[in-house]
């Protein structure tokens, strides 16, 4: 399954839509007297606006715009997105990195079992001596190991069975 970028339109539906539910829910939670739920909610939508703008540090158009529509061309995942953006990174990285996170999905997402929850991780870190994405996916799903390929950036797997794939990409700058 090859999923083609978002258009602008597209991305802005999926965004209102988003917005949309998280306000329907909090307003639901209030309407119930859960007041604490519906802060807990929107100090969660808060916490992800931060993320999303951390990542944006990243200065990698690209991999950001991936990063920010993840979750909305592979909705059968859960995205939790993590970020410590210190400083940009290359822009040489930008393509490769995208083109290695979206060839992971593509390789495990028809393969996953739609009767399991799926929670992707993602965790981007970067300063000015280094920079790394740890990609943690759990679930359920029957696959081939994904083939090692060269890259301009060290890739580590730490594990990939059929419940659990983790790997990180990362790069030490000089």
């Amino acid at each position: 399954m090859v999923v083609s970028k978002l258009t602008v339109s597209e991305a802005l539906r999926y965004a209102n839509h988003d917005y949309l539910n998280q306000l329907h829910l909090i307003q639901m939670n209030l309407d119930l007297g859960r007041v604490e739920d519906a802060k807990k909610v929107i100090l969660q939508q808060s916490e992800h606006c931060k993320i999303l703008s951390n990542i944006n540090r990243l200065g990698l158009k690209n991999t950001v715009e991936w990063l920010q529509t993840v979750h909305w061309r592979y909705p059968a995942l859960q995205l939790q997105l993590i970020s410590d953006v210190q400083s940009s990174i290359k822009e040489a990285y930008d393509e490769a990195i995208v083109q290695y996170l979206e060839k992971t999905i593509i390789h495990v997402y028809d393969a996953l079992d739609p009767y399991t929850m799926h929670q992707l991780q993602l965790n981007i870190e970067a300063n000015d001596k280094e920079w790394s994405i740890t990609f943690h996916l759990s679930g359920n799903w029957q696959m081939t190991p994904f083939p090692i390929e060269e890259t301009i950036f060290e890739v580590k797997t730490y594990e990939q069975t059929d419940t659990i794939w983790k790997y990180v990409v990362r790069n030490y700058e000089e």
